[in-house]
């Protein structure tokens, strides 16, 4: 059974919301019944990699809306094909070696127009984690091959507990939310001096990507503000 990391668990008790840590147990205990008929994304250890960084350390945050619910096939350096899941517990991240989601590659479109940073032939996005960017969906868990399949499952009140702690004991933070999805956070994010970057979702279904994403320039304008606010501008770049 997964766990929340301890800091993440202590800036919950510590902000009142102890009955959050509850809510988590009952879901796993609910993923522990559900993954003995289907596959569980990303894998439990992945589950909550998003919080693999220490709230004090967030400068950023990103929300997405639930997990890549595909299995990929890659193929080994020494030829052979391997199976991995797309979810790796970042919000918009797959493994390298995984086809890059059209979602993504909008991403990457925005961030080479934006700020001129060549699009990068993988999607993972571990090295923004380590800059301070929190990469969060609203749901954590999803079953393969039936996306928004743990809508229901109670991820969205955890997910907002989170945001609300975050927001309320660290000050100067850029949210980025692309859609109505991550639109809907915004009211749990305190009054606490951060920053919030708004746009249409990076999806070309629809067109979505087309309303409003492209030429927003979130990343540049995430480093703007950090920049005002004295902290180190994230490098964006991917090798």
């Amino acid at each position: 059974m997964a766990a929340i990391p301890l800091p993440w668990a202590n800036l919950l008790s510590n902000t009142g919301r102890p009955e959050i840590l509850n809510a988590i147990a009952d879901i796993e205990g609910k993923l522990d019944d559900i993954s003995r008929q289907s596959i569980v994304l990303p894998v439990a250890d992945h589950r909550y990699k998003a919080l693999s960084i220490n709230p004090e350390d967030v400068k950023c945050v990103i929300i997405g809306q639930d997990p890549y619910h595909g299995i990929a096939k890659i193929i080994l350096e020494s030829g052979e094909t391997h199976s991995v899941p797309e979810a790796m517990g970042l919000s918009f991240s797959v493994p390298k070696g995984v086809k890059i989601p059209p979602s993504l590659r909008n991403i990457f479109k925005e961030l080479n127009q934006g700020i001129g940073c060549s699009a990068p032939e993988h999607g993972d996005l571990t090295n923004w984690v380590g800059q301070g960017v929190l990469l969060l969906n609203r749901m954590l868990s999803v079953e393969k091959d039936k996306p928004g399949s743990h809508n229901k499952l109670g991820w969205q009140p955890i997910t907002e507990a989170l945001v609300s702690a975050l927001s309320e004991q660290h000050s100067g933070i850029v949210f980025i939310l692309w859609g109505n999805h991550a639109k809907s956070i915004r009211p749990f994010i305190a009054d606490n001096g951060h920053t919030i970057i708004k746009s249409s979702h990076p999806s070309p279904i629809g067109g979505s990507c087309n309303k409003g994403f492209f030429g927003s320039r979130p990343f540049s304008r995430a480093n703007e503000a950090l920049a005002n606010l004295g902290k180190q501008t994230i490098d964006w770049s991917l090798s």
